[in-house]
């Protein structure tokens, strides 16, 4: 668990859970207290970060797919089969979230896969990726992240 406070007021910002999630938006955020600049390090700008390849990796989501389908199985298996020293009242608890979480996992994973196959998950960050380029033709907005200490090629500048 990580917490964001403003670099100038020290007022706290956010509390964040897990750093590997990106927003692909303008990092540059203002403090509502003091409206001072700071970097959310949740946010990335495509022009300068490029459009990650891990996001159209259609093997990662048929790993995701079936992973949810050995669960649902697993919930399956445990549901009638498996005595799990636990209440009768509550037998039925632990194998129908396993079949739930699994389920999950399976659309989860063909929904993105869908996404990729049709190009709507490529026009989404073809989107953002051109919202991106807008934003770092401006000037003084390439050198307030800079000054903030967020890390832009020097070609991407020029835009």
């Amino acid at each position: 668990m990580k917490t964001l406070f403003c670099p100038n007021c020290k007022k706290k910002l956010t509390t964040y859970d897990n750093t590997s999630i990106k927003k692909y938006e303008s990092p540059l955020k203002k403090c509502p207290k003091c409206g001072a600049s700071y970097l959310d390090p949740r946010c990335h700008e495509l022009a300068a970060e490029g459009i990650p390849s891990a996001e159209f990796s259609i093997v990662s989501y048929i790993v995701l797919a079936v992973f949810g389908a050995l669960i649902v199985w697993r919930g399956i298996y445990l549901f009638r089969r498996m005595r799990l020293y636990v209440p009768d009242e509550v037998q039925w608890f632990i194998p129908v979230v396993l079949m739930i979480m699994g389920a999950i996992c399976v659309f989860g994973g063909l929904f993105e896969i869908l996404l990729i196959k049709t190009g709507r998950k490529s026009k989404k960050f073809d989107r953002l990726y051109e919202e991106s380029e807008d934003r770092l033709r401006d000037a003084n907005y390439v050198e307030s992240l800079r000054e903030l200490g967020y890390i832009i090629p020097e070609n991407k500048e020029k835009m």
